[in-house]
């Protein structure tokens, strides 16, 4: 997940009374310095800040440091030519 969509599924997470577990996975220095945020993570626990939105801008100056490059995702094909899930 992106920072922008970890901080709308937190906001997220926190309306709904039976919500259970949501995945986290840190994200880069880098990706950190481009999208600035106000949620933290702490000792197993997601918690966003006291703002009435989710809290995460875009720094687009240093966005502009890491241009595009387009990326495929793998396709796995089998012998006979059939392509397969990968």
């Amino acid at each position: 997940m992106s920072p922008v969509c970890m901080a709308a599924a937190l906001h997220f997470d926190l309306s709904v009374h039976n919500f259970g577990i949501q995945e986290y996975m840190r994200h880069t220095d880098e990706t950190n310095r481009v999208f600035p945020h106000a949620y933290t993570f702490a000792d197993g626990i997601d918690a966003p800040r006291r703002r009435p939105r989710p809290s995460v801008d875009i720094d687009e100056q240093v966005a502009s440091t890491y241009p595009y490059s387009r990326a495929y995702l793998p396709v796995n094909r089998k012998l006979d030519g059939t392509m397969h899930s990968w």
